[in-house]
């Protein structure tokens, strides 16, 4: 079993016991190295290491005597994070680099400022620590919010972990760091400049390169003809002739597989742990079967047959989930395959002779050695699809830029955007992203055209809230209610009798002049309400220096115990399955606190209960409302 799984509290043990102790079947707890099983495709083995045998400033080795109890408050720290988490969720095995030079960098800063241990750190240490760090930062070029944020994140985690580390006899910190500021809220104080560190493909590159593929693709039938006519009849003399037809094969297959690569992220989006995640059909593939991680449903109207992508999801999740994408769609009665499909079957059945000799699950395979056919194929990493797609570019002319993998995702999400401005939501569910925020910050906000479209969607759908509310076919709740109405009532009045388009002029006039934006706000697949936003409000802005040239929600921010009592919430019949929901889970959850005996969880949940009843009886008022008004007799 997993040990982040199983999530035996080794940090809680006493010393004795602890030179027994093995945390895994590969790491025991005094080890130099601590090794974790990565379950997450394409990551090497020293992404899921943490190591204790760094150098120290002086020289020494952090694992010699000199440094015992600094070592042993670390590792108590690191391994609490791992299974008794307070602040976020437990780090998985493939985050496991990401903490170790996190480690790395808290315990050579402490090593050579003198402090012994965390007992010693408070206010002003961690001071120090922030104008040490930008020290060190001084020179990078561009410093970013992100950059910062690695150093940060392991001593803010050590204000929170501090209940835990005190339970094991382990000094904490006197005072929470930084105010209790978040390690974002304050790299995003500290950064000189803030930048989007992935950018999306620029679009003439991304249409070149594209262009570049598609007619690859178009060859693909007769290079996997020559690569099985090679792989059953493999040439024992290799002459001069031999040696160059083999180097032409191996250069066209690379080219076909990197064009695949490219096709398949470029048009779904998927990230490439989830690419280098799927497998390979179980039986050898025909020219025109469907690969088995491919599913064909009927869409809704019927009309249209979905190509479904059947994989998992590594990201956001503690363990692999199977998910499915939507990767293309056809008339029923076509045979046409959309292009990431083909691109999928053409990948599959062009390393088909070489995956079956040595059984291959993975789908996304090449070979082990540069040039040679003759060698095995092995599934490759994501460093590898990102050399083949860089072989990819320079091999159509283009020189500079430097293409990573994740930018073709950020290009299909800002296609999606302008293809559909209310294609948010969707994009989100498609993405696998956790909230709003994550899809809308991480991959829209980066582009101005891009922001200016959800910014008119967002004005056409204050326009149809407004123009639902005179005509009344909507009734809503909230502490905006009264001023909705009062404007409501005004602006019926003065609208007359004009006719529908005027109407809808004029409504739009006034919610852009009033700068008000209505947004849904959705937390996982639902919404729990509306957000009619305006600049300077809301509460999850307070405490937000540029609340006043704010255009939008702070989405990071908003959740469902925040919005419940703003003034900028407005609710509808619609929401009421999410607060029903709601009331569901807080209730499981505060049985299972209760029978815990987990005193803070069970007042966390008393609190969001109550919160919870209270939005719900507005809702069942304004339920109630609703069907008398569309029931007058």
């Amino acid at each position: 079993m997993n040990p982040i799984q199983a999530g035996t509290a080794y940090h809680l043990m006493t010393v004795e016991d602890l030179r027994k102790a093995r945390i895994n079947c590969h790491s025991c707890w005094y080890d130099d190295r601590w090794f974790f099983d990565n379950l997450t495709p394409g990551h090497d083995a020293a992404a899921s290491t943490i190591r204790w045998d760094f150098v120290m400033p002086d020289g020494s080795r952090f694992v010699e005597p000199k440094w015992t109890i600094l070592l042993d408050a670390h590792r108590r720290l690191v391994w609490s994070l791992i299974v008794d988490p307070r602040q976020r969720h437990r780090y998985k095995p493939s985050s496991m680099s990401k903490l170790s030079r996190r480690v790395l960098y808290l315990a050579r800063w402490m090593g050579k400022t003198g402090y012994a241990h965390f007992g010693e750190l408070d206010t002003d240490a961690f001071d120090q620590y922030l104008d040490d760090l930008l020290i060190d930062t001084r020179d990078k070029a561009n410093l970013s919010a992100v950059y910062l944020m690695e150093h940060l994140t392991l001593p803010v985690s050590l204000g929170y972990q501090a209940p835990v580390l005190a339970k094991a006899g382990i000094p904490v910190p006197g005072s929470v760091p930084w105010h209790g500021m978040t390690a974002f809220e304050l790299a995003k104080q500290l950064a000189s400049h803030e930048q989007n560190p992935i950018p999306p493909i620029p679009d003439p590159i991304f249409l070149k390169v594209m262009t570049r593929a598609l007619c690859i693709l178009d060859e693909a039938e007769d290079i996997i003809l020559q690569a099985r006519h090679f792989a059953d009849n493999e040439v024992l003399q290799v002459t001069e002739k031999h040696a160059s037809d083999r180097k032409h094969l191996r250069d066209n297959m690379d080219a076909l597989s990197d064009a695949c690569l490219i096709l398949i992220q470029g048009l779904t989006g998927i990230r490439v742990s989830e690419l280098l995640g799927l497998q390979a059909s179980a039986t050898p593939l025909a020219q025109n079967a469907l690969p088995d991680c491919i599913k064909l449903e009927p869409s809704a109207s019927g009309l249209h047959e979905i190509f479904y992508l059947s994989g998992h999801l590594y990201k956001t999740t503690k363990t692999p989930r199977p998910v499915t994408w939507v990767a293309g769609l056809r008339p029923v009665g076509s045979n046409c395959l959309p292009v990431p499909i083909k691109a999928i079957a053409v990948i599959e059945r062009l390393y088909a002779p070489w995956r079956a000799r040595i059984n291959v699950a993975e789908l996304i395979i090449g070979f082990s050695r540069t040039k040679s056919l003759n060698k095995g194929v092995k599934a490759h990493t994501l460093s590898w699809v990102n050399r083949c797609q860089r072989r990819f570019f320079a091999r159509s002319g283009i020189k500079d830029w430097t293409v990573s993998s994740h930018q073709w995702r950020k290009s299909f999400a800002q296609y999606v955007i302008r293809s559909d401005s209310r294609m948010l939501p969707v994009l989100q569910e498609h993405f696998k992203h956790i909230s709003m925020a994550m899809t809308e910050q991480g991959y829209i906000n980066a582009d101005p055209e891009l922001k200016q479209i959800l910014d008119d969607a967002a004005v056409q759908s204050t326009v149809s809230l407004i123009g639902e509310m005179v005509s009344g076919r909507k009734i809503v709740s909230g502490p905006l209610t009264g001023k909705l109405e009062k404007s409501v009532s005004q602006l019926e009045k003065s609208l007359g009798n004009r006719t529908g388009e005027d109407r809808q002029r004029d409504i739009e006039e006034l919610v852009r002049s009033s700068g008000m934006r209505a947004h849904h706000i959705r937390w996982g697949k639902t919404s729990l309400g509306i957000c009619l936003f305006r600049q300077g409000t809301g509460n999850c802005t307070v405490g937000c220096s540029a609340r006043w040239v704010m255009s939008a929600p702070l989405w990071s921010a908003a959740r469902p115990d925040l919005c419940w009592e703003c003034q900028n919430l407005v609710l509808d019949e619609t929401h009421l399955p999410f607060w029903k929901d709601r009331l569901n889970k807080l209730q499981n959850d505060l049985q299972t606190a209760t029978t815990n005996d987990d005193f803070a969880l069970t007042q966390l949940c008393e609190q969001r209960l109550e919160q919870c009843i209270m939005v719900l009886n507005k809702l069942e008022n304004t339920e109630t409302t609703a069907t008398e008004n569309s029931n007058p007799g």
